[in-house]
């Protein structure tokens, strides 16, 4: 039995046969995907239309814009916070499915979070404030 030399190189024993043109070739001369020898294989890669990208589904799209302004958002609120400093007490309380994940940061961070917000932090007047001012105690001195 003789050996048969690439017909693409003629360098090497082909043992393979291209699918488009039945030409013997070797290894190195196939396209093992398509097994195209790399003449045809050229040929159909310059017809084959351009691809554009994945199509994505549109519930993808939403996920991706939903996530992209949740961290615009984050940046945005990390940038005021070093841009205007931090409040004295904070408090944050994250839902992920039934996992809560409690973050707080300052003296009265546990009011922060127990209450969401502390009544010495806010503008507008709270019971305790009312309670307060009508017993003619001040909340300050204390």
């Amino acid at each position: 039995m003789a050996t048969r030399v690439c017909e693409i190189c003629g360098k090497r024993s082909a043992r393979y046969v291209c699918q488009e043109c039945s030409r013997n070739v070797c290894e190195r001369c196939l396209e093992p995907h398509t097994w195209l020898c790399m003449e045809c294989y050229g040929k159909i890669a310059q017809q084959a239309p351009k691809a554009e990208g994945i199509p994505l589904p549109s519930s993808m799209k939403f996920f991706l814009i939903g996530l992209s302004l949740i961290v615009i958002g984050t940046v945005i609120v990390a940038v005021a916070a070093l841009v205007y400093g931090l409040a004295s007490s904070l408090g944050l309380i994250v839902l992920i499915g039934p996992i809560p994940i409690v973050l707080g940061a300052g003296e009265y961070s546990f009011l922060a979070i127990i209450f969401r917000g502390h009544p010495y932090n806010h503008k507008h007047s709270t019971l305790l404030d009312r309670a307060e001012t009508e017993s003619g105690q001040d909340h300050t001195s204390r």
